[in-house]
């Protein structure tokens, strides 16, 4: 048998399975005593209420200010339904708390402290109704049955959804050298991907490590903390700028000897600092002197639709990655890139798509659907003071904790006249000073060094900060599950934007508030949100004028121009200036990283390289449009800014769009608005939300909460190490026990035996055979219950499987007929074993006679078909 020192972290059996047959009572009792490790149900409301409660009463006793206290006992009031004893607070309250009360929308009485039933006129439309209280859980919780390479590796008893599950089996059966895109929703565990993937690489070799490339400082440090507590991969770390270089240096020592199982960093430190080490990772290890063990198998791209917008021109380093992943995979060919998001519009799956495909394979999870945490407020201004005094009102009373995004980091130089109806974070900041706040931070990249930022996001974990004030730099993947309000002073500049920052909140599965306000004067020479939103999208467009006589500056400051395979490859100067310029700066750079990169797009050219040394700004590309050296190249410059307008006209069309569904927030649903613009779906295929104003004013309610849709490639067969002995095609097998009751482990320990990876199992028992598999040699052991056929018969992986099957069951009918159909088109796992009583019929005939040409066999028949090697 196979044993996993793993999956004694979590492993989640029931009592009764021991009642069956076989199971040994010491085995038995150990497991139990680990089962006693698993507990909790997050389902349980008043538990949920227990917690939350405790936790912001201990937020409470460390609070000084008025303003936190008082902010914070709103949220504990309202949590108890908007009355609390007064002798509960525990605390006397002192004159200047009581007289601000009422500011807060509480009223302090000699018995009862409650939530004032305010009529206020700077209230934004529909405040109150989404502000009151539902304790109900909004999320969609599947707790579908594990497969046993989940149980042996991570602490997980289920998965969240069919998505997070068809995640994982794209992960584990992705062939080598593979890509995988996957899109799963915001708080569904798109994060077990790369734990589960170190932890299975750690195993097979303990100097096995991945990399992961994260867009934002506070996120890598977000996935640092997570890490620290999971068994086997403590040693995990961030590496970010600003770091001691004492610190920094033992870091890079550390990953280079294999002791990093996971290393997150930015795009520009991978490209930097990080870069030789990173090549020195892939490169076999026995190629390597010393102790440096590390090999790189696994390089993961987080939030990965940032790419298509963000690496255009504000950090074209992330469409350099694609040229990173090339240049590891020479040294690595086995090396497999996998890249997750939880919205991937259509013009970013495109980018991925052209960046990232491999000769090895390329296969994609879709699984996203609307989150239906969120009770949504939408209101425009016309002025900056109402906005200030809506957004004061809403900042007092939303329930802790908060973030609250602005557009602007700061003053950007512009000058801040009655014309510019904008708030800046800093301005925000500021204003929450003044008005007594004091467990608040300001996270943006203009105010923040990276050790304040990492002492936010501790702090902002450890319950220490109430409110963030914050700009698209913080929260994007950041995972605080009970984050209860979202707040924007500004008009996020895309839906994705938008989208992905209210998904910062209500990641537990409970209410969450979700509130814009922004300014719309619609008048020309105002600066307002929406304006501010419509020339954001589609700025920062480098104009053919420009581009042109860049790159012919850049061809001319070329070095080594060389050919390489019948391939012309250049080394690019990215100092090199066209005429007008006098000096080189970080800017001038930028700009010409952008022309690169337009033309990476245009597929004119790859970014094969990068050139650290010091004082040396360098890109290698290799050319694929030679018309790009001739001496008139305007037709190829007409093809690369035929692609540039069309980019830049479905930004325009995208964000004219959003300001639409905003403007217009009382007059549809806005969250299926805003994610068929994301998901490229029609309208009709998503529910009304019943939560927004547009829902609100139609008296729409709440749509039953649903299953996410799931789209999931299935990678080819792969031939298995090991050649089995079974029969290819259909094989019948009678089991001893055609209830699957009593010897259902014996029995899954025979399948195995013999080479079966996936059990598709009724769905009472489908967990007791994700257990079962656990200790037998099963390399994956991956379990699909019969309900999950049914949802999505091609779903299958195309692993040798064992299908069992009850004949009496009502689904059992529907199975087989999927069973036919994936042999009509030829796509049914090869081998298939059904798992059955001999008196099973289909179409009125025994399946030996329909579904498979050859006689059954019995269950002991399986020791002939036995494969002597034990599968790590």
């Amino acid at each position: 048998m196979l044993y996993s020192v793993h999956f004694f972290n979590a492993f989640a059996l029931r009592k009764r399975w021991f009642k069956m047959e076989g199971i040994n009572s010491e085995v038995a009792r150990v497991m139990l005593g680990f089962r006693a490790m698993y507990s909790g149900d997050s389902s349980d409301t008043q538990e949920w209420v227990k917690v939350e409660t405790a936790r912001l009463t201990d937020c409470l006793v460390q609070a000084i200010s008025t303003a936190d206290k008082l902010a914070l006992l709103r949220s504990i009031v309202r949590l108890k339904g908007g009355r609390m004893a007064r002798e509960d607070v525990r605390w006397e309250f002192s004159n200047q708390e009581l007289e601000a009360a009422s500011r807060f929308g509480l009223a302090i009485g000699p018995v009862a402290v409650r939530i004032l039933d305010e009529q206020d006129e700077r209230a934004p439309e529909g405040f109150w109704t989404a502000q009151n209280l539902d304790l109900s859980s909004r999320r969609y919780r599947e707790h579908l049955p594990p497969d046993a390479v989940l149980l042996r590796h991570t602490e997980h008893s289920d998965y969240r959804s069919e998505g997070q599950k068809a995640a994982v089996r794209s992960l584990v059966t992705m062939p080598m050298g593979a890509s995988l895109m996957v899109c799963l929703p915001t708080g569904s565990g798109k994060s077990l991907l790369f734990q589960l993937a170190a932890a299975r690489l750690r195993e097979k070799s303990v100097g096995s490590c991945v990399i992961v490339i994260t867009p934002t400082v506070s996120l890598a440090l977000d996935h640092e903390r997570t890490l620290s507590a999971i068994p086997g991969l403590e040693g995990s770390r961030a590496l970010v700028g600003g770091m001691d270089a004492n610190i920094r240096a033992n870091l890079i020592d550390a990953f280079r000897r294999g002791e990093v199982p996971i290393l997150l960093l930015s795009p520009e430190i991978a490209f930097g600092s990080a870069r030789e080490h990173l090549v020195e990772a892939a490169t076999n290890p026995v190629e390597k002197l010393g102790p440096l063990t590390a090999h790189l198998s696994a390089v993961f791209i987080d939030e990965a639709h940032i790419i298509e917008n963000w690496g255009r021109t504000f950090r074209p380093d992330f469409q350099r990655l694609p040229g990173l992943v090339q240049e590891l995979r020479a040294k690595n060919g086995d090396l497999q890139c996998v890249l997750l998001s939880a919205t991937l519009p259509p013009s970013a799956r495109e980018v991925l798509r052209a960046s990232y495909k491999s000769d090895r394979g390329w296969g994609e999870v879709d699984a996203a659907s609307p989150r239906s945490e969120f009770d949504i407020v939408i209101q425009g201004y016309d002025d900056t003071q109402a906005r200030l005094h809506a957004l004061d009102f809403v900042l007092d009373r939303a329930p802790r904790p908060l973030i609250v995004y602005t557009t602007l980091a700061g003053d950007d130089g512009d000058d801040r006249g009655p014309r510019d109806l904008r708030l800046s974070a800093s301005e925000l900041y500021s204003r929450l000073k003044d008005r007594g706040y004091e467990r608040i931070a300001l996270f943006s990249g203009d105010v923040s060094s990276n050790v304040e930022r990492n002492q936010i996001v501790k702090d902002w974990a450890a319950d220490k900060i109430d409110v963030v004030v914050a700009t698209s730099a913080f929260g994007m993947g950041v995972d605080k599950a009970n984050v209860r309000s979202v707040i924007h002073a500004c008009l996020p500049d895309s839906p994705a934007r938008y989208y992905q920052e209210i998904g910062r909140a209500a990641r537990d599965g409970r209410q969450g508030l979700a509130v814009c306000l922004f300014t719309d004067a619609n008048k020309n020479n105002v600066k307002d949100d929406t304006s501010h939103a419509r020339s954001a999208s589609i700025s920062s467009w480098i104009t053919r004028d420009l581009a042109a006589p860049r790159w012919d500056a850049m061809v001319e400051a070329s070095i080594n121009g060389r050919w390489v395979d019948e391939k012309r490859v250049m080394t690019i100067d990215l100092d090199a200036m066209r005429r007008g310029i006098t000096l080189s700066t970080d800017h001038n750079r930028r700009w010409n990283m952008s022309v690169l990169n337009l033309l990476q797009r245009a597929k004119m050219l790859d970014v094969v390289s990068c050139s650290q040394e010091p004082n040396r700004f360098t890109w290698d590309v290799e050319i694929r449009e030679p018309g790009l050296l001739a001496h008139d190249p305007d037709a190829v410059w007409e093809r690369v800014f035929a692609l540039r307008d069309d980019e830049q006209e479905r930004a325009r069309i995208e964000v004219r769009q959003f300001i639409r569904i905003m403007r217009q927030a009382d007059k549809t649903c806005v969250l299926r608005d805003v994610f068929e613009l994301l998901q490229d779906q029609r309208a009709n295929d998503i529910p009304s939300c019943g939560r927004c104003p547009g829902c609100r004013s139609k008296g729409a309610m709440p749509g039953l909460a649903a299953p996410h849709r799931v789209l999931a490639d299935i990678w080819p067969a792969n031939p298995t190490t090991t050649p089995l002995k079974l029969p290819p095609g259909v094989t019948l097998l009678i089991p001893r026990d055609t209830s699957f009751t009593r010897e259902l482990p014996q029995l899954i320990a025979r399948l195995a035996s013999v080479g079966i990876e996936q059990m598709l199992a009724p769905d009472d028992i489908a967990t007791f055979c994700a257990e079962a598999f656990v200790f037998s040699n099963a390399r994956l052991g991956l379990v699909v219950r019969h309900s999950s056929i049914l949802q999505n018969p091609d779903g299958i992986s195309r692993l040798p499987t064992a299908l069992l099957l009850r004949p009496h069951e009502t689904a059992s009918k529907r199975i087989l007929e999927a069973v036919k159909q994936w042999s009509r088109r030829n796509e049914q796992p090869d081998p298939l074993l059904i798992v059955t009583s001999p008196n099973a019929e289909f179409e009125g005939r025994r399946l030996d006679q329909t579904l498979s040409l050859r006689a059954p066999y019995f269950e002991e028949s399986l020791e002939h078909f036995s494969i002597q090697e034990t599968v790590a």
